[in-house]
Protein backbone atom coordinates (compact mmCIF):
# COMPACT_ATOMS: atom_id res chain seq x y z
CA UNK A 1 0.00 0.00 0.00
CA UNK A 2 2.44 2.49 1.03
CA UNK A 3 4.34 1.90 -2.22
CA UNK A 4 1.29 2.14 -4.14
CA UNK A 5 1.06 5.63 -2.13
CA UNK A 6 4.44 6.11 -3.37
CA UNK A 7 3.61 5.35 -6.94
CA UNK A 8 0.42 7.39 -7.16
CA UNK A 9 2.16 10.35 -5.74
CA UNK A 10 5.35 9.96 -7.11
CA UNK A 11 3.35 10.06 -10.49
CA UNK A 12 1.11 13.51 -9.18
CA UNK A 13 4.51 15.17 -8.33
CA UNK A 14 5.74 13.88 -12.16
CA UNK A 15 2.14 15.40 -13.50
CA UNK A 16 1.89 18.75 -11.90
CA UNK A 17 4.92 20.29 -13.94
CA UNK A 18 3.59 19.04 -16.95
CA UNK A 19 0.26 20.63 -16.41
CA UNK A 20 2.15 23.94 -15.74
CA UNK A 21 4.25 23.75 -18.47
CA UNK A 22 1.24 22.93 -20.34
CA UNK A 23 -0.79 25.94 -18.93
CA UNK A 24 1.99 28.22 -19.52
CA UNK A 25 2.52 27.52 -22.97
CA UNK A 26 -1.18 28.00 -23.63
CA UNK A 27 -1.14 31.37 -22.06
CA UNK A 28 2.42 32.19 -24.13
CA UNK A 29 0.54 31.10 -27.13
CA UNK A 30 -2.85 33.23 -26.66
CA UNK A 31 -0.57 36.32 -25.56
CA UNK A 32 2.03 36.06 -28.90
CA UNK A 33 -1.27 34.96 -30.84
CA UNK A 34 -2.86 38.49 -29.09
CA UNK A 35 -0.08 40.34 -29.71
CA UNK A 36 0.18 39.43 -33.67
CA UNK A 37 -3.52 39.97 -34.12
CA UNK A 38 -3.01 43.43 -32.48
CA UNK A 39 0.18 44.12 -34.52
CA UNK A 40 -1.58 43.21 -37.45
CA UNK A 41 -4.56 45.38 -37.00
CA UNK A 42 -2.33 48.36 -35.38
CA UNK A 43 -0.69 47.79 -39.12
CA UNK A 44 -3.90 47.67 -41.50
CA UNK A 45 -5.02 50.93 -39.59
CA UNK A 46 -2.12 52.48 -40.28
CA UNK A 47 -2.11 51.54 -43.91
CA UNK A 48 -5.35 52.64 -43.92
CA UNK A 49 -4.50 55.87 -42.54
CA UNK A 50 -1.17 56.68 -44.50
CA UNK A 51 -3.71 56.44 -47.59
CA UNK A 52 -5.83 59.27 -46.02
CA UNK A 53 -9.04 56.81 -45.54
CA UNK A 54 -9.77 58.21 -42.60
CA UNK A 55 -13.22 57.09 -42.32
CA UNK A 56 -12.31 54.22 -42.87
CA UNK A 57 -10.23 53.92 -39.83
CA UNK A 58 -12.95 55.21 -37.48
CA UNK A 59 -15.18 52.56 -39.15
CA UNK A 60 -12.66 49.51 -38.59
CA UNK A 61 -11.90 50.27 -35.50
CA UNK A 62 -14.90 50.39 -34.40
CA UNK A 63 -15.15 46.49 -35.51
CA UNK A 64 -12.59 45.14 -33.27
CA UNK A 65 -12.76 43.86 -30.12
CA UNK A 66 -12.12 45.57 -26.99
CA UNK A 67 -9.14 44.60 -26.00
CA UNK A 68 -7.61 45.98 -29.31
CA UNK A 69 -9.54 49.11 -29.82
CA UNK A 70 -8.61 49.95 -26.37
CA UNK A 71 -5.35 50.04 -26.68
CA UNK A 72 -3.58 53.50 -26.62
CA UNK A 73 -2.06 53.65 -30.07
CA UNK A 74 -5.39 52.60 -31.93
CA UNK A 75 -6.85 55.53 -29.57
CA UNK A 76 -4.40 57.52 -30.96
CA UNK A 77 -5.04 56.89 -34.07
CA UNK A 78 -8.76 57.60 -33.88
CA UNK A 79 -8.21 60.80 -32.41
CA UNK A 80 -6.15 61.73 -35.48
CA UNK A 81 -8.61 60.54 -38.30
CA UNK A 82 -11.53 61.99 -36.48
CA UNK A 83 -9.56 65.73 -36.27
CA UNK A 84 -8.80 64.87 -39.94
CA UNK A 85 -12.64 64.32 -40.71
CA UNK A 86 -13.20 67.75 -38.95
CA UNK A 87 -14.94 65.83 -36.05
CA UNK A 88 -13.05 67.60 -32.94
CA UNK A 89 -16.13 67.04 -30.66
CA UNK A 90 -15.57 63.23 -31.26
CA UNK A 91 -11.85 63.35 -30.80
CA UNK A 92 -11.91 65.09 -27.46
CA UNK A 93 -14.13 62.47 -26.42
CA UNK A 94 -11.86 59.77 -27.58
CA UNK A 95 -8.68 61.53 -26.45
CA UNK A 96 -10.67 61.62 -22.80
CA UNK A 97 -10.62 58.30 -22.59
CA UNK A 98 -7.24 58.15 -23.49
CA UNK A 99 -6.10 60.09 -20.78
CA UNK A 100 -8.14 58.32 -18.68
CA UNK A 101 -6.12 55.06 -19.61
CA UNK A 102 -2.71 56.56 -19.63
CA UNK A 103 -3.46 58.43 -16.37
CA UNK A 104 -1.76 61.70 -17.84
CA UNK A 105 -1.78 63.84 -20.84
CA UNK A 106 -0.87 63.07 -24.21
CA UNK A 107 1.04 66.45 -24.76
CA UNK A 108 1.65 66.07 -28.35
CA UNK A 109 -2.24 64.80 -29.11
CA UNK A 110 -3.46 67.29 -26.84
CA UNK A 111 -1.58 69.71 -29.15
CA UNK A 112 -3.52 68.55 -31.95
CA UNK A 113 -6.97 68.48 -30.57
CA UNK A 114 -6.38 72.14 -29.74
CA UNK A 115 -5.02 72.63 -33.01
CA UNK A 116 -8.31 70.49 -34.30
CA UNK A 117 -10.99 72.83 -32.36
CA UNK A 118 -9.51 75.81 -33.84
CA UNK A 119 -9.56 74.83 -37.61
CA UNK A 120 -12.95 73.16 -37.31
CA UNK A 121 -14.61 77.77 -36.63
CA UNK A 122 -12.57 78.69 -39.91
CA UNK A 123 -14.66 77.80 -42.55
CA UNK A 124 -17.79 78.61 -40.38
CA UNK A 125 -20.47 80.46 -41.69
CA UNK A 126 -20.29 83.16 -38.77
CA UNK A 127 -18.03 86.12 -39.72
CA UNK A 128 -17.51 86.02 -35.26
CA UNK A 129 -16.39 81.81 -35.29
CA UNK A 130 -13.76 82.74 -37.87
CA UNK A 131 -12.86 85.74 -36.35
CA UNK A 132 -12.17 83.83 -32.84
CA UNK A 133 -10.45 80.83 -34.83
CA UNK A 134 -8.09 82.91 -36.45
CA UNK A 135 -7.36 85.54 -33.38
CA UNK A 136 -6.64 82.14 -31.97
CA UNK A 137 -4.34 81.07 -34.49
CA UNK A 138 -3.08 84.49 -34.44
CA UNK A 139 -2.11 84.63 -30.91
CA UNK A 140 -0.94 81.23 -30.91
CA UNK A 141 2.29 83.24 -32.66
CA UNK A 142 3.77 79.85 -34.11
CA UNK A 143 5.33 79.34 -37.66
CA UNK A 144 3.32 76.29 -37.54
CA UNK A 145 0.40 78.59 -37.97
CA UNK A 146 1.36 80.02 -40.89
CA UNK A 147 -0.55 77.96 -44.06
CA UNK A 148 -3.94 78.21 -41.81
CA UNK A 149 -3.23 82.29 -41.83
CA UNK A 150 -1.90 82.11 -45.78
CA UNK A 151 -5.47 80.23 -46.35
CA UNK A 152 -7.43 83.07 -44.34
CA UNK A 153 -6.21 86.07 -46.52
CA UNK A 154 -8.88 85.08 -48.95
CA UNK A 155 -11.75 84.83 -46.46
CA UNK A 156 -14.66 87.04 -47.42
CA UNK A 157 -14.58 89.23 -44.43
CA UNK A 158 -12.27 92.31 -44.59
CA UNK A 159 -12.34 92.22 -41.13
CA UNK A 160 -10.92 88.67 -40.59
CA UNK A 161 -8.80 88.96 -42.95
CA UNK A 162 -7.09 91.89 -41.15
CA UNK A 163 -6.99 89.83 -38.01
CA UNK A 164 -5.32 87.18 -40.61
CA UNK A 165 -2.60 89.88 -41.38
CA UNK A 166 -1.67 90.94 -38.01
CA UNK A 167 -1.07 87.21 -37.07
CA UNK A 168 1.38 86.89 -39.94
CA UNK A 169 3.27 90.17 -39.39
CA UNK A 170 4.31 88.84 -35.87
CA UNK A 171 6.17 86.10 -37.88
CA UNK A 172 8.86 86.48 -39.15
CA UNK A 173 8.04 83.61 -41.92
CA UNK A 174 4.85 85.48 -42.46
CA UNK A 175 6.43 88.96 -43.33
CA UNK A 176 8.40 87.25 -45.56
CA UNK A 177 5.22 85.46 -47.21
CA UNK A 178 4.65 85.85 -50.83
CA UNK A 179 0.79 85.91 -50.07
CA UNK A 180 1.01 88.02 -47.27
CA UNK A 181 3.21 90.69 -49.55
CA UNK A 182 0.44 90.22 -52.37
CA UNK A 183 -2.70 91.32 -49.81
CA UNK A 184 -1.21 94.60 -49.91
CA UNK A 185 -3.80 94.81 -53.31
CA UNK A 186 -6.13 94.01 -50.98
CA UNK A 187 -9.62 96.18 -50.73
CA UNK A 188 -9.73 96.50 -47.04
CA UNK A 189 -8.15 99.25 -45.64
CA UNK A 190 -7.10 97.00 -42.12
CA UNK A 191 -4.99 94.73 -44.56
CA UNK A 192 -3.71 96.85 -46.37
CA UNK A 193 -2.39 98.65 -43.38
CA UNK A 194 -1.67 95.67 -41.13
CA UNK A 195 0.37 94.48 -44.06
CA UNK A 196 2.39 97.50 -44.17
CA UNK A 197 3.15 97.67 -40.59
CA UNK A 198 4.38 94.15 -40.71
CA UNK A 199 6.78 95.20 -43.89
CA UNK A 200 8.12 97.70 -41.48
CA UNK A 201 9.30 95.61 -39.16
CA UNK A 202 10.79 93.29 -41.53
CA UNK A 203 14.26 94.54 -41.97
CA UNK A 204 14.24 93.85 -45.38
CA UNK A 205 15.02 97.27 -47.75
CA UNK A 206 13.09 95.36 -50.75
CA UNK A 207 9.99 96.34 -49.18
CA UNK A 208 10.43 99.60 -49.88
CA UNK A 209 9.84 99.69 -53.19
CA UNK A 210 6.32 98.24 -52.47
CA UNK A 211 5.57 100.97 -50.00
CA UNK A 212 6.98 103.88 -51.95
CA UNK A 213 3.50 103.50 -54.50
CA UNK A 214 0.79 102.90 -51.88
CA UNK A 215 2.46 107.06 -50.33
CA UNK A 216 -0.17 108.52 -52.77
CA UNK A 217 -2.96 105.99 -51.16
CA UNK A 218 -6.36 108.25 -50.80
CA UNK A 219 -6.89 106.43 -47.50
CA UNK A 220 -5.06 108.31 -44.59
CA UNK A 221 -4.17 105.09 -42.67
CA UNK A 222 -2.37 103.61 -45.39
CA UNK A 223 -0.42 106.59 -46.15
CA UNK A 224 0.70 106.69 -43.00
CA UNK A 225 1.30 102.89 -42.51
CA UNK A 226 3.76 103.25 -45.88
CA UNK A 227 5.30 106.21 -44.45
CA UNK A 228 5.84 104.64 -41.19
CA UNK A 229 7.61 101.93 -43.78
CA UNK A 230 9.85 104.25 -45.61
CA UNK A 231 10.88 106.14 -42.49
CA UNK A 232 11.97 103.02 -40.57
CA UNK A 233 14.38 102.29 -43.66
CA UNK A 234 15.82 106.27 -43.47
CA UNK A 235 13.64 107.41 -46.42
CA UNK A 236 13.29 111.10 -45.50
CA UNK A 237 9.81 111.30 -47.76
CA UNK A 238 8.54 109.22 -45.23
CA UNK A 239 9.10 110.78 -42.35
CA UNK A 240 8.36 114.40 -42.91
CA UNK A 241 4.62 112.94 -43.62
CA UNK A 242 4.18 111.24 -40.52
CA UNK A 243 5.50 114.70 -39.01
CA UNK A 244 2.93 116.65 -41.48
CA UNK A 245 0.62 114.04 -40.50
CA UNK A 246 1.02 114.11 -36.84
CA UNK A 247 -0.03 117.54 -36.61
CA UNK A 248 -3.05 117.15 -39.36
CA UNK A 249 -6.44 118.55 -38.67
CA UNK A 250 -8.20 114.96 -39.71
CA UNK A 251 -8.23 113.43 -36.13
CA UNK A 252 -7.68 109.84 -38.43
CA UNK A 253 -4.55 110.82 -39.67
CA UNK A 254 -3.14 113.17 -36.98
CA UNK A 255 -3.87 109.06 -34.43
CA UNK A 256 -2.42 107.12 -36.60
CA UNK A 257 0.33 109.04 -37.37
CA UNK A 258 0.92 110.08 -33.75
CA UNK A 259 0.85 106.26 -32.88
CA UNK A 260 3.59 105.62 -35.13
CA UNK A 261 5.80 108.38 -34.20
CA UNK A 262 5.69 107.37 -30.69
CA UNK A 263 6.77 104.01 -31.45
CA UNK A 264 9.85 105.46 -34.12
CA UNK A 265 10.89 108.16 -31.71
CA UNK A 266 9.91 106.85 -28.21
CA UNK A 267 10.57 109.84 -25.24
CA UNK A 268 11.84 111.98 -28.40
CA UNK A 269 7.82 112.27 -29.14
CA UNK A 270 6.82 113.65 -25.58
CA UNK A 271 6.20 117.22 -27.06
CA UNK A 272 4.06 116.45 -29.36
CA UNK A 273 1.80 113.59 -26.87
CA UNK A 274 1.46 117.00 -24.92
CA UNK A 275 -0.24 118.87 -27.27
CA UNK A 276 -2.27 116.03 -28.75
CA UNK A 277 -3.47 115.42 -24.98
CA UNK A 278 -5.26 118.75 -25.01
CA UNK A 279 -6.75 117.71 -28.44
CA UNK A 280 -10.47 118.73 -28.76
CA UNK A 281 -10.99 115.37 -30.67
CA UNK A 282 -11.13 112.49 -28.23
CA UNK A 283 -9.36 109.83 -30.72
CA UNK A 284 -6.55 111.97 -30.49
CA UNK A 285 -6.20 112.59 -26.79
CA UNK A 286 -6.87 108.93 -26.34
CA UNK A 287 -3.73 108.34 -28.86
CA UNK A 288 -1.94 110.78 -26.74
CA UNK A 289 -2.81 108.60 -23.90
CA UNK A 290 -1.68 105.49 -24.98
CA UNK A 291 1.66 106.68 -26.13
CA UNK A 292 2.23 108.25 -23.07
CA UNK A 293 2.64 105.01 -21.83
CA UNK A 294 6.26 105.05 -23.96
CA UNK A 295 7.56 107.68 -21.73
CA UNK A 296 9.23 107.38 -18.12
CA UNK A 297 8.77 110.96 -17.34
CA UNK A 298 6.75 112.88 -14.49
CA UNK A 299 5.17 115.13 -17.10
CA UNK A 300 3.31 112.49 -18.95
CA UNK A 301 2.45 110.69 -15.36
CA UNK A 302 1.21 113.96 -14.77
CA UNK A 303 -0.86 114.74 -18.60
CA UNK A 304 -1.96 111.16 -17.56
CA UNK A 305 -3.62 111.64 -14.66
CA UNK A 306 -5.39 114.87 -16.13
CA UNK A 307 -6.89 112.52 -18.44
CA UNK A 308 -8.25 110.21 -16.05
CA UNK A 309 -10.46 112.94 -15.69
CA UNK A 310 -11.46 113.21 -19.24
CA UNK A 311 -15.07 113.76 -20.09
CA UNK A 312 -15.37 110.75 -22.08
CA UNK A 313 -14.34 107.12 -20.87
CA UNK A 314 -12.53 105.65 -24.02
CA UNK A 315 -10.15 108.17 -22.73
CA UNK A 316 -9.97 107.80 -19.59
CA UNK A 317 -9.27 104.14 -20.17
CA UNK A 318 -6.26 104.81 -22.40
CA UNK A 319 -5.06 106.69 -19.66
CA UNK A 320 -5.61 104.26 -16.79
CA UNK A 321 -3.84 101.56 -19.15
CA UNK A 322 -0.79 103.99 -19.46
CA UNK A 323 -0.08 104.71 -15.39
CA UNK A 324 -0.17 100.81 -14.92
CA UNK A 325 2.37 100.68 -17.42
CA UNK A 326 4.73 103.73 -15.69
CA UNK A 327 6.18 101.35 -13.44
CA UNK A 328 9.26 103.53 -12.65
CA UNK A 329 6.90 106.46 -11.66
CA UNK A 330 4.76 106.58 -9.03
CA UNK A 331 1.05 106.30 -10.33
CA UNK A 332 -0.70 104.74 -7.99
CA UNK A 333 -2.78 107.51 -5.99
CA UNK A 334 -4.33 109.34 -9.26
CA UNK A 335 -5.10 104.82 -9.88
CA UNK A 336 -6.53 104.28 -6.73
CA UNK A 337 -8.50 107.33 -6.85
CA UNK A 338 -9.64 106.64 -9.80
CA UNK A 339 -11.21 103.41 -8.66
CA UNK A 340 -14.08 105.93 -7.66
CA UNK A 341 -14.71 106.89 -11.36
CA UNK A 342 -18.54 106.59 -12.03
CA UNK A 343 -18.15 104.17 -15.16
CA UNK A 344 -18.06 100.88 -14.33
CA UNK A 345 -15.91 99.69 -17.54
CA UNK A 346 -13.38 102.45 -16.09
CA UNK A 347 -12.82 101.19 -13.13
CA UNK A 348 -12.49 97.95 -14.25
CA UNK A 349 -9.32 98.91 -16.15
CA UNK A 350 -8.41 100.66 -13.26
CA UNK A 351 -7.90 97.38 -11.17
CA UNK A 352 -6.06 95.69 -14.37
CA UNK A 353 -3.50 99.47 -13.88
CA UNK A 354 -3.06 98.62 -10.27
CA UNK A 355 -2.73 95.01 -10.65
CA UNK A 356 0.20 95.17 -13.51
CA UNK A 357 2.13 97.70 -10.90
CA UNK A 358 1.79 95.07 -7.96
CA UNK A 359 0.03 96.54 -6.27
CA UNK A 360 -2.05 94.80 -2.83
CA UNK A 361 -5.32 92.82 -4.21
CA UNK A 362 -7.12 93.85 -1.04
CA UNK A 363 -6.89 97.21 -2.44
CA UNK A 364 -9.24 95.83 -5.43
CA UNK A 365 -11.03 93.17 -4.37
CA UNK A 366 -14.04 95.03 -3.10
CA UNK A 367 -14.45 96.53 -6.79
CA UNK A 368 -13.61 93.22 -8.39
CA UNK A 369 -16.54 91.69 -6.16
CA UNK A 370 -18.90 94.16 -7.32
CA UNK A 371 -18.03 94.79 -10.92
CA UNK A 372 -17.86 90.74 -10.96
CA UNK A 373 -21.78 90.79 -10.18
CA UNK A 374 -22.80 93.49 -12.62
CA UNK A 375 -25.03 92.89 -15.47
CA UNK A 376 -23.28 94.43 -17.77
CA UNK A 377 -21.26 91.51 -20.26
CA UNK A 378 -18.57 94.16 -21.43
CA UNK A 379 -17.52 94.77 -17.92
CA UNK A 380 -17.64 91.40 -16.60
CA UNK A 381 -14.86 91.03 -19.85
CA UNK A 382 -13.34 93.84 -18.93
CA UNK A 383 -12.26 92.76 -15.34
CA UNK A 384 -11.58 89.10 -16.30
CA UNK A 385 -9.18 90.39 -18.95
CA UNK A 386 -7.64 92.57 -15.34
CA UNK A 387 -7.42 90.36 -13.12
CA UNK A 388 -4.84 88.53 -15.97
CA UNK A 389 -2.47 91.00 -15.00
CA UNK A 390 -2.22 90.19 -11.32
CA UNK A 391 1.68 89.35 -9.93
CA UNK A 392 2.98 86.51 -7.72
CA UNK A 393 1.70 87.76 -4.71
CA UNK A 394 -2.18 88.28 -6.19
CA UNK A 395 -2.37 85.16 -8.02
CA UNK A 396 -4.43 83.60 -5.63
CA UNK A 397 -7.41 85.87 -5.24
CA UNK A 398 -7.33 87.18 -8.55
CA UNK A 399 -7.51 82.72 -9.90
CA UNK A 400 -10.28 82.50 -7.41
CA UNK A 401 -12.29 85.56 -8.96
CA UNK A 402 -11.80 84.19 -12.69
CA UNK A 403 -12.88 80.78 -11.32
CA UNK A 404 -16.35 82.59 -11.22
CA UNK A 405 -16.34 84.52 -14.47
CA UNK A 406 -15.13 81.02 -16.42
CA UNK A 407 -18.82 80.25 -15.22
CA UNK A 408 -20.04 83.43 -16.71
CA UNK A 409 -23.00 82.85 -18.77
CA UNK A 410 -21.81 85.24 -21.28
CA UNK A 411 -19.30 83.76 -24.06
CA UNK A 412 -17.04 86.31 -24.33
CA UNK A 413 -17.25 86.56 -20.28
CA UNK A 414 -15.50 82.73 -20.34
CA UNK A 415 -13.36 83.55 -23.31
CA UNK A 416 -11.40 86.65 -21.28
CA UNK A 417 -11.55 84.55 -17.76
CA UNK A 418 -9.62 81.29 -19.39
CA UNK A 419 -7.06 83.74 -21.66
CA UNK A 420 -6.42 85.21 -17.75
CA UNK A 421 -5.98 82.30 -16.51
CA UNK A 422 -3.62 80.80 -18.64
CA UNK A 423 -1.90 84.01 -18.59
CA UNK A 424 -1.60 83.57 -14.54
CA UNK A 425 -1.05 79.67 -14.63
CA UNK A 426 1.00 78.34 -17.34
CA UNK A 427 0.79 74.74 -17.80
CA UNK A 428 -0.94 74.50 -14.56
CA UNK A 429 -4.38 76.15 -17.01
CA UNK A 430 -3.87 72.99 -18.73
CA UNK A 431 -7.11 70.78 -16.82
CA UNK A 432 -9.18 74.17 -17.08
CA UNK A 433 -8.53 75.11 -20.74
CA UNK A 434 -9.53 71.38 -21.42
CA UNK A 435 -12.53 71.83 -19.79
CA UNK A 436 -13.35 75.61 -22.49
CA UNK A 437 -12.32 72.41 -25.02
CA UNK A 438 -15.91 70.93 -24.08
CA UNK A 439 -18.10 74.27 -24.08
CA UNK A 440 -20.70 74.53 -25.88
CA UNK A 441 -19.89 77.61 -27.52
CA UNK A 442 -18.08 77.29 -30.50
CA UNK A 443 -15.36 80.69 -29.57
CA UNK A 444 -15.02 79.50 -26.43
CA UNK A 445 -13.59 76.22 -27.33
CA UNK A 446 -11.44 77.95 -30.06
CA UNK A 447 -9.95 80.22 -27.52
CA UNK A 448 -9.54 77.73 -25.45
CA UNK A 449 -7.69 75.29 -28.17
CA UNK A 450 -5.62 78.19 -28.67
CA UNK A 451 -4.54 78.77 -24.99
CA UNK A 452 -3.54 75.59 -25.14
CA UNK A 453 -1.53 75.86 -28.13
CA UNK A 454 0.68 78.68 -26.24
CA UNK A 455 1.23 77.42 -22.80
CA UNK A 456 2.22 73.57 -24.13
CA UNK A 457 5.89 72.85 -25.34
CA UNK A 458 6.31 73.31 -29.10
CA UNK A 459 6.09 70.87 -31.39
CA UNK A 460 9.50 68.87 -31.57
Amino acid sequence: MNGVNRTGWAGRRAFLPVALVELLAFCLSVTVTFAAGSSSAISGLQQLYDNKEYQKVVEEIGTLPMEQSGLPDVRRMKVRSLLRLGNPKEALAEYDRLELVLKQDDVPLLREVSLGCILAMVKDMREQMRGAAYTALKEWQSPEAMAFLEDGLSDGSGLVRALVAEGLAKLEEGRRSVRFRQALDDQAVLVKEAVLKGLAKSGDTSVVGLAEPVLNDPEVRVRVAAAEVLCRFGRRAGCDLLERSARALNPDERTSAIRVLVDLKGAQALALLLEASEHKQPSVRGAAATGLAHVSKPEAAAALARLLKDPLPPVRIAAAVSLGQLHDLDTGPPLRKALEDHDASVRAFVVGALLSRGERYDLVAVPVRMLTNTKEPAVRTAVARALGHASDRNREPARAALMMLVEDTMPRVRIAALKSMAKLDGMKAVPLLKQGLHDEDDAVRATAGGALLQIMPPKT
